[in-house]
């Protein structure tokens, strides 16, 4: 298989993925939120889609590694200034893009934990 063929089914595959984290996170906090008791959906309750949440995260992340390998000579040439001036303006996006998606993801260790909330703040299941 060439390497542009198979990264065409690795970023379908992570796509894919990715739409399952979506809609298992959506899962999670709409339709059987904290303290959702035995309620089940398919058959699984709030841990088990937390389980099949967990590991399509893992494959994503796996998925977007060997994406990055497969692309590793433009990124190679990007850092070291290669790169025509297209080129440059995909690889100042991206990077404001990683940059903003790094922000995101480490905005929940720096944020503060709220104790001993007044009712009626957050969500809450009425069943």
């Amino acid at each position: 298989m060439k390497p542009q063929e198979l990264g065409k089914w690795i970023d379908l595959l992570a796509f894919v993925t990715l739409c399952m984290m979506i809609s298992t996170g959506a899962l999670l906090e709409f339709t059987l939120p904290e303290r959702s008791g035995r309620a089940a959906v398919w058959g699984l309750t709030r841990h088990g889609w937390g389980d099949v949440h967990a590991a399509a995260a893992l494959l994503f992340l796996v998925l977007m590694s060997i994406h990055l390998l497969l692309h590793w000579r433009y990124i190679r040439s990007a850092v070291l200034g290669r790169v025509s001036r297209e080129q440059g303006y995909r690889l100042a996006l991206g990077l404001v893009c990683l940059i903003t998606l790094l922000a995101l993801l480490l905005a929940p260790l720096f944020s503060p934990v709220e104790l001993n909330l007044p009712l009626g703040r957050g969500w809450r299941w009425h069943g």
